[in-house]
């Protein structure tokens, strides 16, 4: 029983501790019905995948890419909070893998979003971030080629900085998109990274 997982007590308890934090946050800062008006949006998404861990793609001169890409499309929804400037909701993907990899891949992530009022580029719209469950229909070749073994299922989560455009309902986007397991807590230990570009459509 539970023969595809490895729980590390400690690492368990941190996961759980945080996802209690953040469903108390987005609760308590949850607005009115009133106040709620949700938003749809589709987005087409382009990705190359890297042969680094993620804390190397926060700099740029470290990346490796491999030939390894994928294309997809995210719908996505989300709401105010009671500060406007912060909105959570989901996002569902669906992932094309092109190079050495031909498999499909789909992630459901719930998302935190902020606009800033003062962003440091004054194109920035907003930045944001998520994390959920991502399956692939076959293991990643590139999971295996840099851990010697992978698995379908794995923990998914992402960041990404939004830019305004000269349309109101468009926007694009530079994201990084990660599978995990999570620090130890999914077996066999692996993951991948890979940056894309987006264009996302408000409707």
């Amino acid at each position: 029983m539970f023969t595809g997982w490895r729980i590390i007590p400690e690492v368990a308890q941190r996961i759980a501790l945080g996802l209690v934090v953040l469903g108390l946050t987005i609760l308590g800062a949850a607005p009115t019905r009133a106040q709620v008006e949700g938003e749809w949006s589709l987005a087409v998404f382009g990705a190359v995948m890297t042969d680094n861990v993620w804390e190397d793609t926060m700099l740029p001169w470290e990346l490796e890419f491999i030939d390894a890409q994928m294309v997809g499309v995210v719908l996505a929804y989300q709401i105010p909070m009671s500060n406007p400037r912060w909105q959570w909701g989901f996002e569902l993907q669906a992932m094309a893998h092109l190079g050495k990899q031909d498999h499909l891949e789909f992630n459901i992530p719930l998302v935190l979003r902020y606009e800033p009022r003062r962003p440091w580029i004054k194109t920035i719209d907003s930045y944001g971030f998520g994390i959920g469950w991502s399956h692939a229909t076959q293991i990643p070749e590139t999971e295996i080629a840099r851990h010697g073994a992978s698995r379908r299922g794995l923990i998914y989560w992402m960041a990404e900085v939004e830019f305004e455009t000269r349309r109101p309902d468009r926007t694009v986007f530079l994201r990084l998109h990660h599978r995990s397991d999570a620090f130890g807590l999914l077996e066999p230990e692996a993951g991948s990274n890979a940056i894309g570009l987006g264009i996302r459509h408000a409707f």
